[in-house]
C-alpha cells in the first residue's frame, strides 16, 4: 500500500511540473507577443524624429496603451486605437494634447470595404468611436496630470 501512496505521489508530481512548464511556455509567448505590439504601436507615432516612450497601461476595449510624444514640437500623447462596425474594422492612430485635446487621427489599417478620405471623418463610420476617444482623452488628461514632466 505505501508503494501504490508513493507512485501516485510522483505520478501526480510529474504532472504538477508538466502543467507547470506548459504555464511558463505561455506566459513566456504572452510577453513576447505583448512586447511586439508594443513595438508596432510605438514605431506608428515615431515619425519625425519624435521619442515615443509608453506613458501608461488603459483598461478598455478600444485601446491598450498611451504613449507620450517628445519632438521638436513639444510633448503630446498617442493611443493606436480600434475601431468596429457591421462593416469593418480600423486600425487609428490617435494624437492628443497634454490637455486631451485630439489633434490627429491617423489611418493605419482597415478591414473596411469603404472608408471616408480624410480621418476625421472616420469618427461617423463606426459607432462608439466618439465615446472610444473622448475616453482616450481622459486617459491622456490623467496621465498627463500625474507626469511631472508634461507640466514643462
Amino acid at each position: 500500500m505505501a508503494q501504490d501512496k508513493r507512485e501516485r505521489i510522483m505520478e501526480n508530481l510529474a504532472v504538477a511540473a508538466v502543467l507547470g512548464l506548459l504555464a511558463l511556455i505561455v506566459g513566456a509567448f504572452s510577453l513576447a507577443a505583448d512586447s511586439n505590439s508594443v513595438a508596432a504601436e510605438r514605431s506608428a507615432f515615431a515619425r519625425d524624429g519624435s521619442v515615443v516612450a509608453l506613458a501608461g497601461r488603459a483598461d478598455d476595449p478600444s485601446f491598450d496603451r498611451v504613449f507620450r510624444m517628445r519632438s521638436a514640437s513639444g510633448l503630446s500623447f498617442g493611443a493606436v486605437m480600434t475601431l468596429r462596425s457591421s462593416r469593418g474594422s480600423a486600425l487609428v492612430g490617435a494624437s492628443f494634447s497634454s490637455d486631451g485635446e485630439l489633434l490627429e487621427l491617423r489611418l493605419l489599417g482597415s478591414c473596411a470595404s469603404r472608408l471616408p478620405e480624410r480621418p476625421q471623418d472616420m469618427i461617423g463610420e463606426f459607432p462608439g468611436a466618439g465615446e472610444a476617444l473622448a475616453r482616450a482623452a481622459e486617459k491622456v488628461r490623467a496621465i498627463s496630470k500625474a507626469s511631472p514632466e508634461a507640466g514643462s
